[in-house]
């Protein structure tokens, strides 16, 4: 007598429990689909809003189907009933006539899980080719065929916008000082050229004596200090010159010395004075020299 009234109350709370799990409803949102076609499937459970029910996400299986993609809707719960719903985004590639879908609710109680599923759902495959007059060939070997090789001008012209980005990125960033350091470095290589052009005349001066030496030295201290001052000093007077550097004593003692050496043929060979006097010109070339460098040097140093 007890062990059947245990069974009849099991089978009264199974019954209990059946009629509050009640299955998810799922709905296509057409009838039939193409191959690749974006279908969307929605998945509605309505339960106790004391149950915790989970909807399945992309880790389940959709087969014949493909996840594209899946929308969540918030719980509604109106009377102590809740509503969960999801649409699913999908897509079949299976070639079958007729597609069937059925998708679990899983309901949690305690540390057990119960599944509830759908009605089974289906859409009909539509058939692009409907009927082929004449049965497809098929070869059993294949020759690769003669592809004729073309250049890739968008990968060229991706290449080029990329690197003058790049260069003008650089020069944004760091032009002031690469056109400061290149200014140092024409400076040092001018002056360098200069000093070894304007020694080798004036050695050649001291061995012979010959005032057109002297000529070219002065002529080449002019034109290395016009292109240093940019000015046209190779075309001013001694005057002008010394008016140019404010009476610089240096530079008008050694001008008048030259211009009496070469024009005044006071001298046929070297003496003191004339060899002071080419010192005195490469002395203010070197002068002048490092107050340019200072200057340029300076620029760089505010920034």
């Amino acid at each position: 007598m007890r062990n059947t009234l245990l069974i009849l109350l099991c089978l009264i709370s199974m019954g209990t429990q059946a009629q509050q799990l009640l299955p998810p409803e799922g709905s296509f949102s057409k009838d039939s689909v193409y191959i690749g076609e974006l279908v969307r499937y929605t998945l509605v459970h309505r339960h106790p809003a004391a149950q915790e029910v989970i909807l399945p996400d992309s880790s389940h299986n959709f087969a014949p189907f493909e996840l594209v993609r899946q929308d969540y809707f918030p719980t509604i719960t109106r009377a102590g009933i809740s509503t969960d719903s999801t649409v699913y985004t999908l897509r079949t590639f299976d070639t079958s006539p007729v597609q069937l879908l059925e998708l679990p609710a899983i309901v949690l109680q305690g540390k057990d899980t119960l599944q509830v599923v759908s009605p089974m759902q289906k859409v009909v495959l539509r058939q692009l080719v409907k009927q082929v007059d004449t049965p497809l060939q098929l070869r059993t070997q294949t020759n690769l065929a003669p592809v004729e090789e073309r250049f890739d001008w968008p990968i060229l012209l991706i290449w080029i916008v990329t690197i003058l980005a790049l260069v003008t990125l650089i020069w944004l960033i760091f032009g002031q000082t690469i056109k400061i350091k290149y200014q140092l470095y024409r400076l040092r290589k001018d002056h360098l050229y200069f000093n070894s052009r304007y020694n080798s005349h004036v050695d050649r001066f001291v061995k012979t004596g010959v005032p057109t030496s002297m000529e070219k030295a002065v002529a080449l201290w002019k034109n290395y200090l016009t292109k240093l001052e940019r000015s046209a000093i190779n075309s001013f007077t001694t005057k002008e010159i010394v008016e140019y550097y404010n009476d610089d004593e240096q530079v008008n003692v050694a001008l008048r010395l030259c211009d009496k050496a070469i024009y005044g043929n006071v001298t046929a060979e070297p003496d003191q004075e004339t060899n002071q006097a080419l010192s005195m010109l490469r002395r203010f070339a070197r002068s002048r020299y490092k107050t340019h460098r200072e200057i340029t040097g300076n620029a760089r140093n505010k920034q």
